[in-house]
């Protein structure tokens, strides 16, 4: 196995006029490629670029929403393919627009998100469209992370506590890969496993600083979204961090859902924890601190979608996981979803 991981992260306060030190350290670097949308330029695109205009070629490739397809990433990979390195700035789109643009341009890249939404920072899959679809594809990690907890802090506090939502779904994740280890399924890695743990326990011990916006906190929920995709490297799939609780979000989206990853995550775990026979109360209490929905009329989210969603949530990949156990049609799903107390 052969497991690539960033070779620097920065996570400060502010990162302004600390991005030619960061860049230094990097070898036979002269041309870099930003990748931003408008707004995210306008923001803190163009700061970077004049900050790094001082020591090197520095041009900016706007995206927009159009840049979801896959064929389109893959007319910007033949832009930015005469370019050092390729840096991604934004939110989940523009990171994976990023990663798989400089995998196809062969051309190492640095995530600078400015949301901390989800685990995908580090991972080296990408979300993109292609045909009008949803798909997940392999792309590459990043050679190094630059986090600004000033920035992430302006973000809207959904998208934070998306994040929050992302990472507590772990707890799950691990379980489903116990259970499918017990079954004969596969192997379970024991280090791997506790990482992905570590990501979850870390940021519900510090719930209420993530809940204030405490700079410590969103450190805390920065790194552990970094460990999460850790794991996921480490091993070679996202199997450490994604599990049921995945497939129920991964439903939602099927069925057209419009609420945020981690949001449908969190719900999922609080659904999959009852089927696994644990604290569901508690784990829901948690999500509820820090600000996550967790009834159908929070998410937005019609019951009849919802009780949808379960039901065809075990076809959704191949994954053993709880809901290989169980036998889960309309009425059980209903009850199940009024026992959890989301519809």
């Amino acid at each position: 196995m052969i497991t690539k991981l960033p070779y620097k992260i920065m996570i400060e306060e502010q990162c302004k006029g600390k991005l030619l030190d960061f860049f230094r350290e990097f070898e036979s670097i002269n041309r870099i490629a930003i990748i931003c949308g408008e707004n995210t330029f306008s923001v803190i695109g163009e700061d970077v670029k004049e900050e790094l205009k001082s020591e090197y070629k520095a041009d900016t490739f706007l995206v927009n929403s159009d840049f979801g397809e896959k064929e389109l990433i893959e007319k910007l990979s033949k832009d930015i393919g005469g370019y050092d390195i390729v840096i991604g700035i934004g939110g989940g789109r523009n990171i994976d627009i990023a990663k798989y643009s400089s995998l196809l341009a062969k051309v190492p890249w640095v995530a600078f998100p400015t949301v901390l939404s989800h685990d995908g920072v580090v991972s080296s899959r990408a979300s993109i469209k292609s045909n009008g679809k949803r798909i997940s594809i392999q792309a590459q990690e990043p050679i190094g992370i630059i986090i600004d907890l000033d920035i992430v802090r302006k973000a809207p506090y959904r998208n934070i506590a998306a994040g929050f939502g992302d990472l507590i779904s772990n707890i799950i994740a691990v379980e489903d890969w116990k259970l499918a280890a017990k079954r004969g399924k596969e192997r379970y890695h024991t280090l791997i496993g506790e990482l992905s743990l570590l990501s979850a326990r870390a940021v519900i011990e510090h719930v209420d600083e993530i809940r204030s916006l405490d700079l410590h906190g969103l450190e805390v929920l920065a790194w552990s979204l970094i460990c999460s995709g850790f794991a996921m490297n480490i091993y070679g799939s996202s199997r450490p961090c994604s599990g049921s609780e995945h497939n129920f979000s991964h439903a939602l989206d099927e069925l057209g859902s419009n609420a945020l990853h981690g949001e449908q995550c969190a719900l999922g775990t609080i659904i999959m924890s009852y089927l696994h026979n644990k604290d569901w109360k508690e784990i829901r209490d948690i999500i509820k601190r820090v600000g996550l929905p967790t009834s159908a009329k929070e998410i937005g989210i019609s019951e009849d979608v919802l009780v949808k969603a379960l039901v065809i949530a075990k076809h959704v990949r191949e994954r053993y996981t709880i809901l290989d156990e169980v036998d889960i049609n309309e009425d059980y799903a209903r009850r199940i979803l009024k026992e959890v107390e989301i519809i």
